[in-house]
């Protein structure tokens, strides 16, 4: 349980830190003085914030693993001390 606890926070830093320098695109050379329709656009330029987009998704569905993770871990706990208290109870009803 200590290594998880140490394993999530560390994972989320690693993506916050890495997210924003992998997401971050190149400047462009020059900025154009007329409208462009979005089909004549080169592919990159279409949505710049592709790689943001996928970097929130990443980071939620980790986040989202980690929570299922734990509510799992818990129950499991909670389950054997179930099992427990459950044959404790037939052993003081038996003699």
């Amino acid at each position: 349980m200590p290594s998880f606890r140490r394993l999530v926070p560390t994972l989320l830093l690693l993506t916050v830190v890495v997210a924003p320098l992998v997401a971050q695109q190149p400047t462009q050379p020059q900025q154009q003085n007329e409208y462009v329709p979005l089909d004549q656009l080169p592919p990159q330029d279409q949505l710049p914030a592709a790689p943001l987009l996928v970097s929130a998704y990443s980071v939620v569905m980790v986040g989202l693993f980690a929570y299922v993770l734990s509510v799992a871990r818990r129950l499991t706990t909670v389950q054997r001390e179930l099992a427990r208290l459950e044959s404790d109870l037939k052993k003081t009803r038996r003699p």
